[in-house]
C-alpha cells in the first residue's frame, strides 16, 4: 500500500503513523513544509527506515500516488491538495476501524481546557481500581501506537486493555468523523470538560467550534458527561435523551470543590458506576500532568508554577484562582488566536507583577488592555529566561517587603506560543530550565 503522511508535525503523531505503516511493509512518503532542521531527528530516522521525505513543498503528484493520505489535524480539511486524495484518514479513524475496539471500553474526552488532566486522572483511578487503562490522543500518544500494541498482543494471544481513554481536540473529532463518515464505535462515556471561546482564528464562529466537539457524541454513546450550563444545548445538538446526559457540577460531591480541575474526571468515573468515596480516595493520589498547574519548586517563600498549557484567557483566570491568597507574579502573553483578553482582566488587575512574553496577542490585546486600565507591566521580553528572571526579581522584592506573604511566580500565558516557541510544551520546558537555574542558585 502507498501511504502519504501529510504533515509530519512536531508532536510525534506523524512519526508514529509513518512507523506504523513502515512496520507493515507499506511504501511511505512524508510531505512537510518544514525542513529537517525544524523537524529534528525524526525525519532522518524515517529516511533510514526507507520512507521518502519531501521537505519544504507539497506536490500534487504525491497525493495522486498515494492509496491513503494520513492528514495532520492542524491542516484544514479543505486544503486544495486533498481533492486529489483517494482516501483521507487520521490515527483515530484507523484505530476505530479495527474490530478489536469491541474488546475494550472506550472513554472519549473533549473540551476547551482540562482534557489532558481529565484523561490522565481517569486512567490513574482506573489503574488504582485494578483495571488496565491505555491513553491516546491529543496528549501526544498516537492511536497508531495503541493499535500497534494491540496487534502485538493479539499475535501473542494476550488480552487488550480494559479501558481506552481518548483525548480529542475539536480538530481530531472533525477529522475522525469525516474519515469514518460519522460512524464511531460505541463509547462507554463521552465527556465535554468545559467550553470557552478558542481557535477563533480557525473557526468561522464559536458555534462551529462547539459543533465540532459535540460530533463526538453519537447515538451509540452510552453516557454523556457535560457542564450543567450546556445540558440543554448538548441534548438538542446530539439528540441524546436525558437519561444518558448528566451534568458535571450536580454530580460532584462537596469534597471535589477543593480540586476543581478534577471535577470532570470525578463525574466520568461516577458515570462508569464507581462509588464516590472510592473515587475521591483514588483521585487524592493523582499527581497531575506536566505544564498544567505543575509545581516546579519553592525557594524561600517563592513558589514556581508551570501552567504553559493555559492557552486561553479563561484558563489564566481558573489557575490564578487557586493562588488567590498569594502574591502572584504573572508571566503571560504570546501569539494571538483571535481571542479577547477581557477574561483575564481581573487577574491582570490583581497580579503583584506582570512580565510579558512578546507576540501578537501581547502587542495587540494585552498591552492595550493594560494601558487602558493603567496596569503596570514589564516587557515584552524576547526570551523565557528574561521574563522569568524579571518575575523572580519582582517576587524577591515583594518577599523582602512582606516576608509573611507567600509569593508565586506563575507562567500562565493565556494564548498560543508559536512566535517564540515550537509549542506550549517547548514554552513550558524553557520555563522549567529557567526556574531550575534559579533554584540551583
Amino acid at each position: 500500500m502507498k501511504v502519504l503522511i501529510f504533515g509530519l508535525g512536531i508532536n510525534g503523531g506523524g512519526y508514529s503513523a509513518a512507523m506504523y505503516f513502515l512496520d507493515h511493509g507499506d511504501e511511505v512518503r512524508i510531505t512537510d513544509l518544514k525542513g529537517a532542521c525544524d523537524l529534528g531527528s525524526e525525519m532522518e530516522a524515517l529516511s533510514l527506515r526507507g520512507a521518502t521525505c519531501i521537505e519544504g513543498i507539497h506536490r500534487k503528484e504525491d497525493f495522486l500516488w498515494a492509496d491513503i493520505v494520513v492528514k495532520n489535524p492542524a491542516i484544514p480539511p479543505n486544503h486544495p491538495l486533498l481533492a486529489s486524495a483517494r482516501m483521507v484518514v487520521n490515527d483515530f479513524a484507523w484505530l476505530f476501524s479495527s474490530p478489536w475496539c469491541s474488546e475494550t471500553k472506550i472513554i472519549a474526552i473533549t473540551g476547551t481546557k482540562g482534557k489532558t488532566t481529565t484523561s490522565a486522572a481517569v486512567a490513574h483511578v482506573l489503574e488504582k481500581f485494578g483495571y488496565e487503562a491505555m491513553q491516546c490522543g491529543n496528549m501526544g500518544i498516537s492511536a497508531f501506537s495503541v493499535l500497534r500494541e494491540w496487534e502485538k498482543r493479539h499475535d501473542a494471544q494476550k488480552k487488550l486493555p480494559d479501558f481506552l481513554v481518548c483525548e480529542f481536540s475539536s480538530w481530531l473529532v472533525r477529522d475522525t468523523i469525516m474519515a469514518m463518515h460519522g460512524e464511531l464505535p460505541p463509547m462507554e462515556v463521552c465527556a465535554l470538560t468545559n467550553f470557552y471561546p478558542d481557535h477563533l482564528n480557525s473557526y468561522e464562529s464559536i458555534e462551529n467550534y462547539l459543533e465540532d466537539k459535540l460530533n463526538l457524541f453519537t447515538p451509540s454513546t452510552k453516557k454523556a458527561v457535560v457542564p450543567d450550563a450546556l445540558i440543554k444545548r448538548v441534548r438538542k445538538l446530539t439528540k441524546l435523551d436525558s437519561r444518558r446526559v448528566r451534568g458535571i457540577d450536580r454530580t460532584c460531591a462537596k469534597e471535589v470543590e477543593e480540586m476543581p480541575h478534577l471535577k470532570s474526571a470525578y463525574a466520568i468515573l461516577l458515570a462508569l458506576g464507581f462509588k464516590w468515596k472510592a473515587v475521591l480516595k483514588a483521585l487524592g493520589s493523582f499527581a497531575g500532568v506536566p505544564h498544567r498547574i505543575e509545581q516546579l519548586g519553592i525557594l524561600d517563600t517563592i513558589l514556581f508554577i508551570n501552567d504553559s498549557a493555559a492557552t486561553i484567557p479563561e484558563a489564566v483566570h481558573f489557575t490564578s484562582s487557586r493562588f488567590k491568597n498569594m502574591a502572584i507574579h504573572l508571566i503571560c502573553g504570546g501569539t494571538d488566536k483571535n481571542l479577547k483578553a477581557d477574561a483575564m482582566l481581573d487577574v491582570l488587575q490583581a497580579a503583584t507583577s506582570i512580565s510579558l512574553l512578546d507576540g501578537s496577542f501581547t502587542r495587540n490585546k494585552l498591552i492595550p488592555i493594560l494601558t487602558q486600565h493603567k496596569i503596570t507591566y514589564n516587557g515584552p521580553f524576547s526570551s523565557m529566561e528574561s521574563a522569568t528572571t524579571n518575575s523572580y526579581s519582582s517576587a524577591k522584592r515583594k518577599a523582602k517587603q512582606l516576608p509573611n506573604l507567600p509569593q508565586v511566580v506563575l507562567l500562565s500565558p493565556g494564548c498560543a506560543s508559536f512566535q517564540m516557541f515550537k509549542n506550549e510544551f517547548d514554552r513550558g520546558n524553557q520555563f522549567k530550565e529557567a526556574v531550575a537555574s534559579i533554584l540551583k542558585g
